[in-house]
């Protein structure tokens, strides 16, 4: 088990709540954990998850690879602000994962009253444990999540995962593990074992579109020396068209090999580039489609795509790196 701070390990400070905790105090308050597994724990950072970002992916990809031969899975307590992110950069930096990696949290503090910890980190146990999930999963209230369609859909309410343009994987109700049979998860092509794809370019923007944005912002954000831009469009992807500023902008961009890719502001559903005329021209001038990817995944499969090219790559490339698991 990997602790890296959290609301799971907050306590009240002056200033509000922050990470106090250790991975011996969330032992020494459930001790019921050692009649699911045998735990090896280990504090990797400890941090407001609004503050985790993608070095701390690499730390936590890293030190799970250099764990997997030696643990039958990895429980990584983690915030729940960007638990879906980190579960998004797991799922690209490793690759044939043959074993589980269950993320969980919590949306009250552990020594909260009705705390919801104590019933997230022992589900997630009891899944690492059950041998039926390999790969990257998010386990809370109740419900197993890929980590490639994990979004967080509410701030406070216990139920705060939800699982975008996919099933979920199962669920978990007194203490019971139901795997659902609707799910199929991906198949691995890197091979038949887990491997460390780590590297990542950052420098990614995501630009959700308002009504009557001016599209000049993209030569900013390609001005600004940015590597990738996604653009969270309206509906299925709408971009605005009443002028071509965003299309010509668009252009721009791949003309200097920056991708833009396009997902939707809408919490389910695929974005689709080809229903629409505005989705149809947007296509037409290079971007691409995110298809059912969450906004989350999208986000980071882009930073992951370009980590792994070197020199001048075409969008076809990019375009192949993102949608291949």
């Amino acid at each position: 088990m990997l602790t890296t701070g959290g609301t799971i390990a907050s306590q009240p400070t002056a200033n509000g709540l922050a990470p106090r905790l250790s991975p011996e105090e969330f032992l020494e308050r459930l001790p019921r954990l050692k009649e699911i597994c045998q735990l090896q724990t280990e504090a990797l950072f400890s941090l407001d998850s609004s503050s985790v970002g993608p070095e701390h992916w690499q730390r936590l990809a890293r030190r799970i690879y250099e764990e997997l031969p030696h643990a039958d899975g990895v429980v990584v307590c983690h915030g729940t602000d960007t638990l879906a992110y980190t579960a998004a950069a797991l799922f690209s930096m490793l690759p044939g994962l043959h074993k589980p990696v269950i993320l969980t949290g919590s949306q009250l503090p552990f020594d909260a009253a009705h705390t919801d910890a104590a019933r997230n980190l022992e589900d997630a146990c009891r899944v690492c444990a059950d041998g039926r999930f390999p790969g990257v999963y998010v386990v809370f209230d109740g419900e197993i999540i890929s980590g490639m369609c994990a979004s967080k859909t509410h701030t406070v309410d216990f139920h705060g995962f939800s699982s975008v343009n996919l099933p979920s994987a199962g669920q978990i109700k007194n203490g019971v593990i139901h795997k659902n049979r609707a799910f199929q998860p991906p198949r691995p092509v890197f091979g038949t074992g887990v491997q460390l794809k780590d590297a990542l370019n950052p420098k990614v923007f995501g630009l959700k579109l308002l009504p009557g944005m001016d599209g000049g912002i993209l030569d900013v954000l390609r001005e600004q020396g940015y590597a990738g831009i996604i653009l969270e469009a309206f509906g299925a992807g709408g971009i605005p068209c009443l002028d071509d500023s965003f299309l010509d902008g668009i252009r721009r961009c791949v003309r200097q090999r920056i991708p833009v890719a396009v997902t939707t502001q809408c919490s389910q559903g695929p974005a689709n580039l080809g229903i629409y005329e505005v989705g149809v021209k947007a296509a037409m001038a290079g971007a691409i489609c995110g298809q059912s990817m969450s906004r989350e995944m999208l986000a980071v499969r882009l930073m992951w795509a370009l980590g792994q090219l070197k020199g001048a790559e075409d969008m076809e490339q990019i375009r192949s790196l993102l949608f291949y698991w």
